[in-house]
């Protein structure tokens, strides 16, 4: 019997233990949590597709979703462009991979080029720049007023015909009255 106590009082010192480490690491990470990771490639597999989406008048076009593909890759990678309009998008490239086309997708306009760069330059980083400007198609308007105003005109039709509802109503209450008395 004393086996059996003595194992558990072991056993329990055990748990006890796990308990003081466990916390101890849970406050280690909430004292000195660990650093932000972050993967990129080396210069000589990373390609860079940047450039800004603006309007026909120069205004920048935000939070634009912007496909960039190189033939190499199964799928289009997606980049956003912030409120300045600029977007950036990373692609991973070798070097037999120069010289192959690449689209860039954005609010319908299509643009093509080549993936430009020397295969034996591991130094210097490998970007294109892609600008796009969407035409926005002018609507002209229509000679028989806006929505709006055929909106306001029918309301004000709506609200003349029902006053002279109330006082024809109101009249012709009047005159049974004036008849019955």
């Amino acid at each position: 019997m004393q086996d059996v106590a003595f194992t558990l009082m072991q056993f329990m010192r055990v748990k006890q233990l796990v308990y003081v480490v466990a916390l101890t690491l849970s406050a280690w990470v909430f004292v000195f949590p660990l650093p932000e990771v972050s993967a990129t490639h080396e210069n000589d597999h990373r390609f860079v597709v940047q450039g800004h989406i603006t309007d026909s008048n120069g205004r920048a076009i935000p939070n634009t979703k912007v496909f960039v593909r190189s033939e190499v890759l199964e799928t289009a990678v997606t980049a956003f462009s912030d409120q300045a309009g600029f977007y950036s998008a990373l692609l991973h490239l070798h070097n037999a991979d120069a010289g192959k086309a690449i689209t860039v997708n954005a609010l319908g306009n299509l643009k093509e080029l080549a993936a430009d760069f020397d295969p034996e330059d591991k130094d210097t980083p490998r970007t294109a720049v892609v600008d796009i400007v969407h035409v926005v198609p002018v609507v002209e308007k229509k000679s028989g007023g806006t929505d709006t105003s055929r909106y306001l005109t029918w309301g004000l039709v709506a609200l003349v015909a029902g006053v002279s509802l109330g006082i024809v109503t109101r009249l012709w209450a009047r005159r049974r009255k004036s008849q019955s008395t």
